[in-house]
């Protein structure tokens, strides 16, 4: 589904923010396939990524919508591909919301390097994509990720243990003014924080992909092709 010239045609040639809905299953193995993840939802057995105790991770994402648009692309027999890619759907970034998307390459912000550890590392970087796009995302119906439910990390119990300490405290403080200074300087139209060297790859990786990308182009001006031209996805990011 992600790797087809609907794909390529809504994230690399529209330059859309996908949406991959996320899940997160009590059973060892998860399902592979839409219906059986319906089944393990129906029977409690799983549920939208968090859903119970931080909705506004992923609630934006509108559940019930993808459900319903879900079921009817897998009875959509002739072209399930194009259905479900018509179908998709667009939802508003909010405050928190922290998606797993798919988008091109280039279009990809720097993170702010300066969330370290656990807590408002995603949700910072996916404000920043939202930022500059204008706050649209398109979700996918027909496709999910799933993880099993486990244990909080080390990282979390630091950050949000039940055990009160002043390491907890001090963390939880930390983190709070580093996310406000972030949300303000977005606010302002500044860029992530970032070292020099991270700056200074990321020209040469934009630099690369523009030469590659000229290459590839003259040389399909060069070949004279009777059939369609399949669309690359090298440049799609995924995470």
């Amino acid at each position: 589904m992600v790797h087809s010239r609907y794909a390529a045609q809504s994230i690399l040639k529209q330059r859309r923010i996908v949406v991959c809905p996320a899940f997160e299953s009590t059973e060892e193995s998860c399902p592979q396939s839409i219906t059986s993840l319906k089944i393990l939802v129906d029977n409690g057995q799983a549920e939208g990524f968090h859903r119970s105790h931080f909705p506004q991770g992923h609630g934006p994402t509108q559940f019930e919508k993808f459900w319903e648009k879900s079921l009817q692309c897998i009875n959509n027999d002739e072209n399930i591909g194009e259905y479900c890619w018509q179908e998709s759907y667009e939802v508003q970034h909010e405050k928190l919301f922290e998606p797993y998307i798919i988008m091109a390459s280039a279009d990809v912000p720097l993170y702010d390097e300066r969330f370290q550890g656990y807590g408002l590392n995603k949700v910072s970087h996916l404000a920043t994509v939202s930022a500059q796009n204008g706050g649209e995302f398109f979700v996918l119906p027909g496709v999910f990720l799933v993880a099993p439910a486990h244990e909080r990390s080390e990282s979390w119990a630091k950050r949000y243990g039940q055990t009160r300490s002043d390491e907890r405290n001090f963390n939880q403080l930390v983190l709070k003014g580093l996310y406000y200074n972030f949300t303000k300087n977005l606010k302002d139209g500044k860029e992530p924080i970032v070292s020099g060297n991270t700056r200074s790859k990321q020209q040469l990786l934009l630099k690369q992909e523009r030469e590659s990308k000229q290459k590839e182009d003259e040389s399909n001006n060069k070949s004279a092709r009777t059939h369609p031209i399949t669309h690359s996805t090298k440049s799609v990011l995924c995470y």
